[in-house]
Order: structure tokens, then C-alpha cells, then sequence
């Protein structure tokens, strides 16, 4: 195949027209990891329509890395891709064959990641208010997943209605990018609103952790309301299953491939966040904190971790067992509770730290330790 860079200029591109985000990342030392495994993926993808670089350079940028992420973990667990196609994004084929369509939440038109500071992005990646986040994540989600759903081509067909998807179970694979702070909401509002339940926690005499599910009929944003229970709608009949993540980013990128020793010796990178914990009394997830590469190859990370696959269970056309198994799986059970099977180290959310410098690593190093010694890491 012939040599192909995400990071030439596409054809009647110049720098100055490219989005922010792909001059910022073009151009920075810091991210010569991540740049490198983007390359070395998108040379195994096969871009159909010609659009990918293009898109990737503008106002495309972070929906396609997470079409990039995706390809790549699909491809790691040894998935046979038709790609013949330009839609949907991904066909498995093999006797478990699945269509797979991405898209991301964006933010409101005009207001764009040119507009917005970069280190004021850096602060606002936390909600401040957290249920109102909650709820612009549900509506932005909803609206991302329904205008997939209502799409139509130029012969009126649906994704699959289209004759090399026909009879193949429908996916959309969804990411929020349309807020600074859209990154660190996970998949709990989201299963809600799939579902219309959600759990709600409570303590036995014993003190033992009891989970019991409780119907949700509507969610509220402002004076605005939407249904819960889309998979319960009609309109999402032929949707077989919801994958979704909040970890398909240039971070990502950057800690695999500095893993993999493509980043410069003076770049280095540490991890912190909250993790699932695995003691079935536990109510909250576990703090923790690694600096990239401060272990061997058996614990390196994968494309697959942090992807979560939400199944339908009213759809026509179901997922096959096992054909997504590469993946976090949730299923909703009779008794109305979501079955969790994690085949994976569970982040639920992090924040990665690309420091440069003579004493990078040892600068990472302290990160971490201050992060699990402060009051966020005893939590």
C-alpha cells in the first residue's frame, strides 16, 4: 500500500485553513507518540470516499479519531471488515456479522474549538454542575443517536435497509465532544436514558450494597423534556445495540504510542483518574495514577479498553453472543438491573498529563504520587 499521511496537507488545504485543533496537534512536540500510531493505523484503513484526511484536518477532527480508535480495536480483536462501502463506517463479516455507524456529539454551531482557549479548556473539563452536565450529555446524545436513526440516502434508505447490511444488526458507536467537560460523563446517564431505568443504591442491615431499579419516563434539560427508553421506542427498533465511549482521544493515542516507544526522550506522560472497583459493596469507583511505560508490555494498554457496548433487547435484529465480546458489555435483565461483564481495566474517567522537559519522567512520577497522596486520591 502506498505510503499515506493523516498529516499531509490534503489537497487545496493549507495550514492556515485547518482547524485549531489539528494546527495545535500537527505541530506540538509533545504529541509525536500519538501522531506516529495514528499514522501507522490509518496506513491498514481503507478510506473509502477520500474524505477521511480531509475531514480529519478541519472540522472532522475529533469524530474521526474516534473512527480511527474504533477501526483499530476492531482490527485487534481480529475482526473481518468489509470496507467496500462508505456506510455504515464499519461491516463485520464472519458468521457473527455486525454494521457499525460512529458519529459524535459537536458543539452548537459557531461555537467551534476555535473559539475556545485552550488552558480554559483544560479547567472546564470537570462540570461544574455536574446534573446539569448530565442532562446536556442526555439531550446531546439523544440528538446525535436520533439523526442517525432518521437518516436517509439518496434512494431513501435507511443504514440498514441498504442491501450489504440488510438482515445485519444495526450499531451506532457514539463519543461527546460537545463541551470541554462532555469527556467526563460515563456511561451511567446514558444507560439511563438507553434503558428509561437507572439503578438506585442502597444498604441492607448488614451493610451489604443493594441495588434496586427505578423507572425513569422522561429527561429534563431546562423547560425542555425528552422521552427515556429509546431503545424501547419504536424508532429505534432496528438499532441493536448503543457502543460508546469517553476514551477514543489524542490522549489515548499518546499513551499507546508512548508505550511503544515512538515518542522523543524528553516527553513524558502520567495518567490519573477513578477506576471501577471490582468489591461488589463498593458504591464508587477507586482513585488511581500510573506514569505510561512504568511497567511491561503484558500490562500495556489496548485499543478495546474503554469502549462500552449497550444492548438492545427490544430490537429486531440482536448482536449475536460473542460478537462483541472484545468489549465492556451491558445487558438489562429481567428483573430490570444491567448485567455488566468488564474484560477490561474499567477507567471510568482520567485525566492524561503530557509533561516535556529534561526531568519529564521524574515530573510525572511526583504527579502521580501528589494525585493518590491528595484528597481526590484517598477518596
Amino acid at each position: 500500500m502506498m505510503n499515506r499521511s493523516l498529516f499531509d496537507l490534503a489537497r487545496k488545504m493549507t495550514l492556515e485553513k485547518a482547524s485549531r485543533e489539528f494546527r495545535d496537534f500537527r505541530q506540538a512536540h509533545a504529541y509525536t507518540a500519538a501522531r506516529r500510531l495514528m499514522d501507522e493505523t490509518f496506513a491498514d484503513f481503507p478510506d473509502i470516499d477520500h474524505s477521511f484526511v480531509r475531514e480529519f484536518q478541519s472540522a472532522g477532527f475529533s469524530a474521526r479519531v474516534l473512527e480511527l480508535a474504533l477501526f483499530a480495536a476492531l482490527r485487534e480483536q481480529g475482526k473481518e471488515l468489509d470496507r467496500t462501502s462508505p456506510a455504515p463506517d464499519f461491516v463485520m463479516v464472519g458468521d457473527d456479522p455486525v454494521a457499525i455507524e460512529a458519529t459524535t456529539t459537536n458543539p452548537p454551531q459557531g461555537e467551534t474549538a476555535e473559539d475556545v482557549d485552550l488552558a480554559a479548556a483544560v479547567r472546564r473539563s470537570i462540570p461544574n454542575d455536574l446534573e446539569a452536565a448530565e442532562a446536556e450529555f442526555v439531550f446531546q446524545i439523544g440528538k446525535a443517536l436520533r439523526r442517525k436513526l432518521e437518516h436517509r440516502d439518496a434512494q431513501g434508505r435507511a443504514y440498514w435497509e441498504k442491501p450489504h447490511v440488510e438482515g445485519v444488526p444495526f450499531v451506532l458507536a457514539v463519543q461527546s465532544f460537545h463541551d470541554p467537560s462532555a469527556l467526563f460523563l460515563t456511561t451511567g446517564p446514558l444507560a439511563t436514558y438507553l434503558y428509561g431505568i437507572r439503578d438506585v443504591p442502597s444498604r441492607d442491615s448488614d451493610g451489604s450494597l443493594v441495588l434496586n431499579s427505578q423507572v425513569v419516563t422522561e429527561h429534563r434539560r431546562k423547560d425542555k423534556t425528552i422521552p427515556s427508553g429509546l431503545f424501547a421506542q419504536p424508532e429505534a427498533e432496528h438499532l441493536a445495540a448503543v457502543i460508546f465511549t469517553n476514551s477514543a482521544t489524542v490522549s489515548k493515542f499518546s499513551r499507546m504510542g508512548t508505550e511503544r516507544g515512538y515518542g522523543p526522550q524528553d516527553v513524558a506522560i502520567a495518567r490519573c483518574g477513578v477506576m471501577y472497583d471490582p468489591d461488589p459493596n463498593a458504591a464508587l469507583p477507586v482513585p488511581f495514577g500510573y506514569v505510561v511505560g512504568d511497567y511491561g508490555p503484558g500490562e500495556h494498554e489496548t485499543f478495546s479498553e474503554g469502549f462500552h457496548v449497550l444492548h438492545n433487547p427490544w430490537t429486531r435484529t440482536p448482536v449475536a453472543a460473542g460478537a462483541l465480546d472484545g468489549f465492556t458489555e451491558h445487558h438489562l435483565q429481567p428483573d430490570g438491573r444491567l448485567l455488566t461483564t468488564i474484560r477490561h481495566p474499567d477507567y471510568v474517567v482520567s485525566r492524561t498529563m503530557i509533561i516535556q522537559g529534561d526531568k519529564a519522567l521524574l515530573t510525572a512520577r511526583l504527579r502521580v504520587q501528589q494525585y493518590l497522596t491528595s484528597d481526590a486520591g484517598r477518596r
